[in-house]
């Protein structure tokens, strides 16, 4: 009997030790197939001599866009402007499959405050939709543009109480609406606008902007899941464009311009 229980524990440690291993094999298979690869060489990219040229370009570009802002909104008072250019790619892993790096891309984004008098906002949401038109700026959303979208906040439900006619009415003007040029162009060109009363903290969630309101003056961080090279960082302080003013509405107006991406 002694001897059966012997080897009967043999037998169950030898099987034990058989599954420590079996688990130690599949968990490190799994580790090499879904490790994270090296990334792409964002620094050779955002250096490269065409990209300075392509970036030269989009430079050129935006800086004509917005230099029209004070003779085309001459009712707009001018707060602040960001500016952040970077190349960037970021890693997009799974549980059970090998991620992978997405090709790296180089985007420039400057973000224009500019603040407005809203006792008639409704009527400078038209304006600026007329604006957007003029420049060949065509909503990428299922409005038409600024007008729409806040037509569009303020609906109240189906058959409504005469409490939800009131809520929806009382709604705040903070419409947001995404674009896209109209005009066939080399490179991908993109405008985010939204208008909110001052002070809000949606007015610092255009672009990159938030990062400072969040990290400071840090960039983004490069680690496992991203790599980015920067070439320009120039964020704004939030008081800069959240201080309250007595009716006081702003409008942000976000272009980027992707300009260089790895083939």
């Amino acid at each position: 009997m002694d001897v059966v229980r012997f080897w009967l524990r043999w037998v169950l440690i030898a099987a034990l030790a058989a599954a420590v291993v079996s688990v130690g094999w599949a968990g490190w298979r799994q580790y090499r197939d879904t490790a994270i690869p090296a990334p792409p060489d964002v620094p050779g990219l955002a250096r490269d001599a065409a990209t300075a040229e392509a970036r030269r370009a989009a430079e050129e570009r935006m800086a004509g866009r917005i230099d029209l802002l004070p003779e085309l909104l001459p009712w707009a008072q001018g707060l602040a402007r960001s500016t952040v250019d970077v190349c960037r790619t970021d890693y997009r892993g799974d549980l059970f499959a090998r991620g992978k790096w997405l090709p790296t891309a180089c985007e420039r984004t400057v973000n224009v405050y500019l603040a407005f008098d809203g006792s008639d906002v409704r009527s400078r949401l038209a304006d600026l939709d007329r604006y957007l038109d003029g420049q060949g700026w065509l909503s990428s959303q299922r409005w038409k543009g600024l007008v729409e979208a806040d037509e569009y906040d303020h609906q109240p439900p189906a058959d409504p109480t005469p409490e939800e006619v009131a809520e929806a009415a009382a709604r705040p003007v903070s419409p947001s609406v995404e674009f896209e040029l109209s005009t066939d162009e080399a490179v991908r060109t993109e405008l985010y606008v939204s208008v909110a009363r001052a002070p809000g903290p949606e007015l610092l969630t255009s672009g990159e902007d938030y990062w400072y309101e969040k990290y400071g003056g840090r960039r983004y961080r490069n680690d496992e899941g991203q790599r980015s090279e920067y070439l320009a960082w120039q964020p704004v302080r939030p008081g800069e464009v959240t201080r309250p003013a007595e009716g006081r509405y702003v409008a942000v107006l976000g272009f980027t311009t992707r300009y260089a991406q790895e083939q």
